[in-house]
């Protein structure tokens, strides 16, 4: 499979530069997905991640050498980076709460009822599944694994 994703990259023929593609997607991660969100900037960078990730079916590799390919590797790193992102912007769209650093503006306070949990994704890529994402969630360990440390509880942070 991992050679198959280079050799498939390698001969990349579409009209979509990996530079133009990239740049999209981290336009519209610091747009939609900062720090300060709401529940229709997270909704409207779903849909359009969604269509930059598939602007990966038409990307465009111009050298098609194995030795000293920055186009290639940057091409390679882009399909990382992008489902990494889809993953992120999904996640986060469905967490209705702030936390952390992450400040959610219609959810403004913590909710440790409903998400004092950890959010697990898989991503199916761009091919002929479309850039599904599937969310699942595991608990947040309450102890530690060692008995030389206690656990610290978690709290709002303030400022």
């Amino acid at each position: 499979m991992a050679l198959a994703r280079v050799d498939h990259f390698r001969n990349a023929k579409g009209g979509s530069p990996t530079a133009e593609v990239r740049l999209q997607m981290q336009q519209t991660m610091q747009k939609h997905a900062a720090v300060f969100r709401d529940s229709a900037l997270l909704a409207e960078g779903c849909e359009i991640m969604q269509k930059v990730n598939q602007r990966m079916q038409d990307i465009s590799v111009s050298d098609r050498s194995l030795i000293w390919n920055t186009d290639l590797v940057e091409t390679l790193e882009l399909d990382n980076l992008m489902s990494q992102a889809i993953c992120t912007i999904e996640g986060a769209n469905a967490r209705k709460e702030s936390r952390g650093a992450h400040a959610h503006e219609d959810f403004p306070d913590r909710d440790d009822k409903n998400w004092m949990k950890h959010t697990v994704s898989w991503f199916e890529g761009w091919g002929g599944k479309g850039g599904k994402v599937t969310l699942d969630y595991r608990p947040v360990h309450d102890y530690t694994l060692t008995d030389e440390v206690e656990y610290i509880k978690p709290k709002a942070r303030v400022y």
